[in-house]
């Protein structure tokens, strides 16, 4: 379980990136966002360590009462975030058929059950092949790693999305993420990961 000074230092640290495709930088937008935009906006609940290790307990180690912990830690937060921008979806990250059978869930989907009304989770993307774990790869491998990796299983998506994911690094993922539903949508595309790595 997380504790309760952790709990208190936990939205203390500020995370410098870019708010359209999660770049580590100091500025909110970089340059090649200024040209092309992605994500409308991307929001990082924490920069605080002890989320991260919490995190990969509960993914790793299979310690499961930490999705209660995170789910309520971050629930007034992205709670605010979905209603400022009008969210109608909720899309996070899908794990393999062999991480969810060795798993027996998906972290991602355990948080939210804690943090967010269930109506607003959606199962739209699929992931349909086994990839390696990207915190055992370089920035380059990770771009490579997770190429073509996720499906949707629906041909559009009607309104506002926020994808979930839960430590962001190099930004692959919510790329990968969102080069896939795009040109699905009607509405606008944002992200809200728990922590940056």
């Amino acid at each position: 379980m997380i504790c309760q000074d952790c709990l208190n230092q936990s939205k203390t640290q500020v995370a410098f990136y870019c708010r359209s495709c999660g770049k580590a930088q100091e500025y909110p937008i970089c340059d090649n966002c200024k040209v092309e935009r992605k994500y409308e906006d991307i929001q990082v609940f924490t920069y605080y360590y002890y989320i991260q290790d919490a995190i990969k307990q509960l993914k790793f180690n299979k310690i499961k009462p930490l999705a209660k912990d995170l789910g309520l830690l971050i629930k007034d937060d992205i709670q605010d975030y979905l209603r400022k921008n009008k969210i109608q979806n909720i899309l996070y990250i899908p794990i393999s058929k062999n991480v969810q059978k060795e798993r027996g869930f998906n972290h991602l989907k355990e948080i939210l059950k804690y943090a967010v009304p269930s109506f607003l989770v959606k199962d739209y993307i699929v992931k349909h092949r086994e990839t390696a774990f990207q915190m055992q790869l370089n920035k380059e491998d990770r771009f490579k790693n997770l190429k073509d990796a996720f499906s949707l299983t629906v041909d559009s998506i009607k309104g506002n999305t926020l994808v979930f994911d839960d430590i962001l690094t190099t930004g692959a993922t919510l790329l990968e993420i969102y080069n896939l539903i795009k040109d699905k949508t009607d509405g606008k595309i944002y992200a809200y990961v728990i922590a940056r790595g």
